[in-house]
Parts: C-alpha cells; structure tokens; sequence
C-alpha cells in the first residue's frame, strides 16, 4: 500500500529546475512505469570548484534523507534567500530519491524485493543500482575540448561523498565513516555539530561495529557490511564517504534539519 506520493518529489524538482540555469537534470533514466530516477547537477560559478556527491532514498523507509535532498535542491536554486552558508560555491552531483517503489511503500527493499544498498559488487544487476552506478562514471569523466580541436577525457574528482540514511532501531544519530588511513577524520565534528538539534547514540557497538560517541569509522577496504554504495564509492570511485544515520522515532522536520547540519558540517570540515 502506497503511503508516499513520489510524484511530489518530482514535481518538486521539476518546479525548482525553472528558477536556476546553475540547476540541471544531469542523468535521467526510469526504474518502472511512472519512476523516473534523477541525477541533478548544480554547476557553480567557478567550474573548477570541489564537487560534492549527496544521495538519498535508497532505503524506501528512510524518507527524512529523501526530504533533505529535495530541500538542498531547493536551497541551491533559492542560494540568495538562503545563505547561511555558500552551498553553491561548490559544484553538486545529488541523487535525491533511488528507490522511488519502497519510498512510496515504505519499505526497504524495491520491486523486486532486493535491499539496493547490497547490490554494489555488481551494480548493473539492478535499475536502479545500475542508474547510480552510470551516474557516478559518467560524472567522473568531463569533455575537454583543446584549443587544436581535439577532444580529451578529463578526470573529475569527487571530494565528499554523503549518503542520507535513517535507523528505525536507533535513539540518536550516528554516522558511518569509510576513509583511508591518510585521510584526516571529520565525524566527530559532524557529531559535535549536530548534537544541539538531534541525540546522538553513544552504545559502544552498532551492527557488532564499534561505535565512538557517535562515529563507526571503517578504514580503508571493509568487507563486513557487504556491498553498499559506501563501500564502491570508497573501493570504486576513490572518494570519502559519510553515511549519516537519523534516529526514526524523533519527528520529521528534526531528522531533516539534522541530516542537513551535517552536511554543511562535512563540506566546511573537508573543503
């Protein structure tokens, strides 16, 4: 039974494309009839800015990161009503909704009953692991074209990667780290920032992770949770990768307003 309307997403989306020319439909493909998937480019005004990777929703019942997306989305093309912090100073490849049947649903799994979020080893097995897969390839590699004429392959660096998930189980936020042992930590300050609008879960182990006041760092190549887009953007795509976790039982707006504290928290923090 349907709980959720994706169609409002993308009408959402849809409405905020027509206030920015800095805002486009990058990648776009569909999962099933009446779903299409998006891939949004925000473009800033130096091309040569970091860019930063935001995904969401591939869980269907953690919806608070899915409204997050939307709303960074919508702040990116609104950034001279809201500018608390220069957001679109810095170029953004966002992914706002990759299980639109189980955000609809409110389950995990998609339409064919696969946790998305396992689905990395091979990606192309799934629509919409294949999508995120393309998506992420695609970005890495820019047109070039010389002054000669000639046409070369340029290499895009994604600098942060975050993926917007919810614990259902959990009394507080925490997040995942996945980074490489030369590569400086940034969660505790996440933690410490995001500690005035949400709890924050502090139990010493979470999925038989150690958990330290709030950060489970994985280093380098761990194997334990499986293939998640964690593991393929650290293992594949040679980026840093925070997993933010919002605690299900507090009320929407505050796991929201958490998910996007962290963010600018991570992006000041790396960049």
């Amino acid at each position: 039974m349907k709980v959720r309307n994706y169609g409002d997403v993308v009408g959402r989306i849809l409405e905020t494309l027509r206030k920015s020319d800095h805002l486009t439909v990058w990648h776009q493909a569909s999962s099933a009839p009446s779903y299409p998937l998006l891939c949004l480019h925000w473009t800033a005004q130096q091309k040569s800015s970091p860019l930063i990777y935001v995904s969401a929703g591939i869980h269907g019942d953690e919806p608070a990161g899915v409204a997050c997306a939307v709303r960074l989305i919508e702040m990116l093309a609104d950034h001279d009503k809201h500018n608390p912090f220069p957001l679109n100073e810095y170029n953004w490849l966002i992914s706002p909704c990759d299980n639109p049947y189980g955000y609809e649903r409110d389950i995990r799994e998609n339409a064919a009953g696969l946790d998305l979020n396992r689905m990395f080893e091979t990606p192309t097995q799934c629509p919409e692991t294949a999508f995120i897969a393309e998506s992420l390839q695609r970005k890495q590699s820019a047109r070039v074209e010389k002054l000669n004429n000639n046409i070369i392959e340029e290499k895009v660096t994604i600098e942060l990667a975050l993926d917007l998930h919810e614990d259902s189980d959990s009394d507080g936020f925490y997040l995942w780290e996945r980074r490489t042992s030369q590569c400086l930590p940034i969660g505790n300050m996440i933690v410490k920032n995001v500690a005035g609008l949400c709890a924050i879960n502090r139990k010493p182990l979470i999925e038989n992770h150690r958990n330290e006041n709030g950060v489970i760092t994985l280093l380098d190549k761990v194997t334990t949770k499986g293939w998640t887009r964690g593991r393929y953007l650290a293992e594949q795509v040679n980026t840093r990768c925070l997993i933010l976790e919002t605690p299900t039982q507090i009320d929407w707006e505050t796991r929201t307003a958490t998910h996007m504290a962290a963010i600018r928290t991570a992006v000041k923090s790396t960049l």
